[in-house]
């Protein structure tokens, strides 16, 4: 079932309400040991994960992708085919469409309300963002640095402005508020807005001048998810994800 805080958050937004019981539905049936197909679609394009507690494996797409534009959520003769199959089919863009930066905002005031309460439990050097919203986007409001297990570090200066577009926003739904650091697509976004590059002002990368590659950006979504304590299957869903429907939002400097 939803947590306190998403059904503070369900109450502003119907689409979101429905996506969040299904995935807390989906979630039940993979913590009870079933195995569930997620198709994720984009702009006519499929990525379909067979997805248990412990492994998420890429598998054939359905023979016919639903239409650009389709619901994300099941409409009743689709929850009728989900119940059966369990195959569930969501949207990306109509997710985007649908939940808004206003949304999302809400989603992240919530998850800082809880940060006090629960902050024995961080991971130790994770760092937790100090953020503002302007009415559109989130301001870093104080550098932000993170170490990667790599042993290079990149910096969120102050200033840097992001969306956290470069994460799909059916994933706010998926993983909860109070699950994901918001280091974790602060770092993505920043390294996805430079395109391979870090500029001053926006970022800072140590050892200098090392540049980083689309894949370094999404392993580093993959490590901090890891490092947030996401569930294995939560994470990997989301990493694949970005994988294969991030090119869009990957700015090439």
């Amino acid at each position: 079932m939803p947590d306190l805080i998403q059904m503070q958050f369900m109450q502003a937004n119907a689409y979101l309400a429905e996506l969040i019981n299904q995935f807390a539905g989906i979630e039940k049936r993979i913590e009870d040991g079933e195995t569930v197909t997620l198709n994720l679609t984009d702009q006519g394009r499929t990525l379909s994960l067979v997805v248990s507690r412990e492994n998420v494996a890429e598998s054939a797409a359905p023979a016919k992708a639903p239409a650009p534009g389709a619901s994300s959520t099941l409409a009743d003769n689709q929850t009728l085919v989900a119940a059966l199959t369990k195959t569930f089919t969501y949207d990306l863009g109509q997710a985007n469409r649908n939940i808004s930066v206003a949304d999302v905002q809400t989603h992240l005031k919530n998850a800082a309300r809880q940060t006090a309460r629960d902050e024995a439990d961080l991971v130790p050097k994770l760092p937790v963002p100090v953020v503002t919203h302007d009415g559109h986007l989130w301001v870093v409001a104080e550098d932000c640095r993170y170490a990667a297990l790599d042993g290079s570090a990149i910096t969120a200066k102050r200033g840097f402005k992001s969306d956290l577009a470069s994460i799909p926003r059916l994933f706010w739904a998926i993983i909860a508020s109070f699950e994901l650091s918001l280091v974790a697509p602060i770092m993505h976004d920043l390294i996805y807005r430079g395109g391979g590059t870090v500029i001053l002002p926006d970022g800072e990368v140590t050892p200098a001048g090392r540049l980083f590659s689309r894949r370094d950006a999404d392993d580093l979504f993959l490590e901090l998810m890891t490092r947030s304590n996401v569930a294995y299957w939560k994470r990997n869903v989301a990493y694949l994800a970005v994988r294969a429907f991030g090119q869009s939002s990957w700015q090439e400097g």
